[in-house]
């Protein structure tokens, strides 16, 4: 059971709250209100920063959404944040992802059927989250050599800062699954 009350969107009752849910529900693309969202409709301010991050790490930017979500996926199993890594798995699913890929980001990341950018992606934002001082300009260097600028790198640094801080957020309150 969560540490916070689940603030439903017919419960809001603040102004700024209901605003926010509702460009949740419009812009996510899944016409609901994540459990991560509602937990935090207690305090608007918080609500408000917390999904203009979201929205502009995560449905912003040169990178494929598909791609941060998957960030998300091998950074949530990296930290064992059970919460994060459903919900990321949810929605890549939702946008079409293979099961046979939804397996392998989970269970063998290096062993996944995707192109090798995309890995060397992952792996980066992964490294990112979990060991920012390892970080060399040999890794750098290799994903400028396959094609990425420098804001596209800046992107997996924010997706992969953004989802470790959804790890600790929702192990921290005990975050229960959403009801999909």
């Amino acid at each position: 059971m969560a540490h916070f009350p689940i603030i439903e969107p017919e419960q809001a009752v603040d102004p700024k709250v209901q605003a926010v849910y509702n460009e949740i529900q419009t812009e996510l693309g899944f016409g609901m209100v994540p459990n991560i969202f509602k937990s935090m409709g207690t305090n608007p301010d918080f609500l408000e920063h917390n999904w203009n991050q979201f929205r502009s790490t995560v449905l912003q930017g040169h990178l494929p959404r598909t791609l941060k979500e998957m960030i998300g996926v091998v950074i949530s199993q990296a930290n064992n944040s059970a919460y994060a890594m459903q919900v990321h798995l949810h929605s890549l699913s939702a946008f079409g992802t293979s099961e046979a890929i939804l397996q392998a980001l989970v269970a063998n990341f290096e062993n996944c059927p995707l192109p090798e950018r995309e890995k060397a992606i992952i792996r980066f934002g992964l490294q990112a989250a979990t060991q920012p001082l390892t970080l060399s300009q040999v890794d750098y260097q290799h994903l400028k050599d396959l094609g990425l600028d420098e804001s596209e790198i800046f992107e997996i640094i924010a997706t992969a800062n953004l989802f470790t801080g959804v790890n600790q957020y929702t192990d921290a309150i005990a975050l229960e699954i959403d009801t999909l």
